[in-house]
């Protein structure tokens, strides 16, 4: 019976793994005390150099409560690795924003000025109380090659996100449901096996 839930809890993990993956999806998760940070960056991850690009962050505490921004001191610092000062590039204000099936999260549009790694450096404290630890995550970020930024004009407009028929969003979020359903079983079984 055990190597059988042994089998499932793989075959599940792997099936959270399969839909944090797909392309489209691209996430990066880092947790610190009782704090869970979901990153992600459009489109896909592989920003370009003066192009507009989306980032937001989910925020969730240890159980799955999900934090919105009103509840968190959030602060978003852009560094270079190629420069070694400690000063960042830029301090994009955050600003609350809906994101898959998540309201109110942490977001910004930035704009890469050239091709190369970057670091962002995303931290936050609670705004009142002690409704979670204070936190920092740093997310490395290759940026390619994309237009050049001074022949942009001054009043450029950034295009809206692509748009996704309804069936497509409905199948994400379910999938993204069953395998965030499946790993919370999966984390309470293991969990249990190590009592």
């Amino acid at each position: 019976m055990v190597h059988l839930l042994r089998q499932n809890s793989l075959l599940g993990l792997a099936l959270v793994l399969s839909v944090w993956s797909t392309p489209g999806q691209a996430h990066t998760i880092k947790t610190t005390g009782t704090i869970a940070v979901t990153f992600h960056l459009e489109p896909d991850h592989h920003p370009r150099a003066g192009e507009s690009a989306q980032v937001w962050f989910i925020l969730t505490q240890k159980g799955g409560t999900v934090i919105p921004l009103d509840q968190c001191d959030c602060k978003l610092q852009i560094y270079s690795e190629a420069d070694p000062s400690p000063t960042p590039l830029f301090q994009p204000p955050l600003t609350a924003v809906s994101a898959e099936q998540y309201q109110d999260i942490p977001g910004t549009k930035i704009m890469f000025p050239q091709p190369g790694n970057y670091r962002l450096a995303f931290q936050g404290h609670p705004r009142s109380g002690n409704l979670f630890t204070p936190f920092q995550f740093n997310f490395p970020v290759t940026v390619a090659q994309g237009a050049d930024p001074s022949s942009l004009p001054d009043s450029a407009t950034f295009p809206s996100p692509p748009s996704f028929p309804s069936q497509t969003v409905q199948f994400l979020a379910l999938a993204i449901l069953v395998g965030t359903g499946l790993g919370i079983g999966i984390l309470r079984y293991w969990q249990r096996l190590k009592r």
